[in-house]
C-alpha cells in the first residue's frame, strides 16, 4: 500500500528545493557518516551516536528517526510532500535509497537521497486542509502523513480541494471543489465519514463527471 511522506528542502539547514527540482531528489542531511545502504534503523542510532554527531536523548532519537524514513521506510510510488515557506510541491518516489558521495561535505551536506518525479505544483499553504497543515508544524525533516494520503494524492493530480467549517453544524464541514473559473461544487460531508464512505463518494463524483462528458 502506497503511503504519503513530508520531506522538508533543508538538508544540512541549507534550503535545497532548487536542487530538489533541478535534480529530481529529495534529500535529508547528516553528511559525513558514508553509505547507509543495507543499513538498519538500530544501526543508523549507533552510527550516530559516534562521532562526528556523538548525538544521544532527543536530539538522537529525532535524528535516527528522520533518517530512517529516506533510507528505509519509503518505497518506489509512495507520495511526497515538500513545503518550501508558502508553497507546497508534491513529488512521487522513483528509486531506493541512493547515497551521493559528491554531496557528502558540510558544504553541500545532502548525500541521502531519493529520486522522485515532481507533480502537480507548487500551490499554496493555504489550499491544503486544516487538517493536513497541522500535520505539517511536525519539527522532524521527514514524516509520515500517510492518514493524508488521499488527500494529497488528489492535490498531487492537480485537484484543489478547499474546506471551511460549517456555520450551521458542529456535526458537518462544508467543502468547495473549484471545477472550472466561476463554478464551485459545495457539499456538506458529515465530520465522522470514513475511509470507506468518502471513497464512494469520490467514485460516484466520478462517474457523474464522466457521464456529463
Amino acid at each position: 500500500m502506497s503511503k504519503a511522506w513530508l520531506v522538508r528542502p533543508l538538508p544540512n539547514d541549507k534550503n535545497r528545493i532548487e536542487e530538489f527540482k533541478s535534480s529530481n531528489i529529495v534529500a535529508v542531511g547528516w553528511p559525513l557518516i558514508g553509505d547507509l545502504t543495507g543499513k538498519s534503523r538500530e544501526e543508523i542510532k549507533l552510527i550516530l551516536q559516534a562521532p562526528p554527531y556523538n548525538y544521544s536523548s532527543l536530539k538522537l532519537g529525532n535524528a535516527y528517526a528522520t533518517i530512517d524514513i529516506l533510507v528505509n521506510q519509503m518505497s518506489i510510488g509512495d507520495l511526497v510532500l515538500i513545503p518550501n515557506g508558502d508553497d507546497i510541491y508534491f513529488a512521487k518516489i522513483n528509486s531506493n535509497y541512493h547515497y551521493e558521495k559528491s554531496k557528502d561535505t558540510n558544504d553541500e551536506g545532502y548525500p541521502h537521497q531519493r529520486k522522485v518525479s515532481f507533480l502537480a505544483g507548487p500551490i499554496a499553504r493555504s489550499q491544503l486542509p486544516k487538517s493536513l497543515r497541522k500535520s505539517l508544524k511536525v519539527h522532524r525533516a521527514t514524516a509520515d502523513l500517510s492518514k493524508h494520503y488521499d488527500t494529497i494524492k488528489s492535490l498531487s493530480e492537480g485537484n484543489t480541494i478547499i474546506s471551511t467549517c460549517s456555520t450551521y453544524s458542529n456535526e458537518f464541514t462544508d467543502v468547495e471543489y473549484p471545477i472550472r473559473p466561476g463554478v464551485v461544487v459545495k457539499l456538506s460531508i458529515p465530520n465522522n465519514i470514513n475511509q470507506s464512505e468518502a471513497s464512494r463518494l469520490s467514485r460516484s463524483e466520478e462517474r457523474r463527471v464522466g457521464k456529463e462528458c
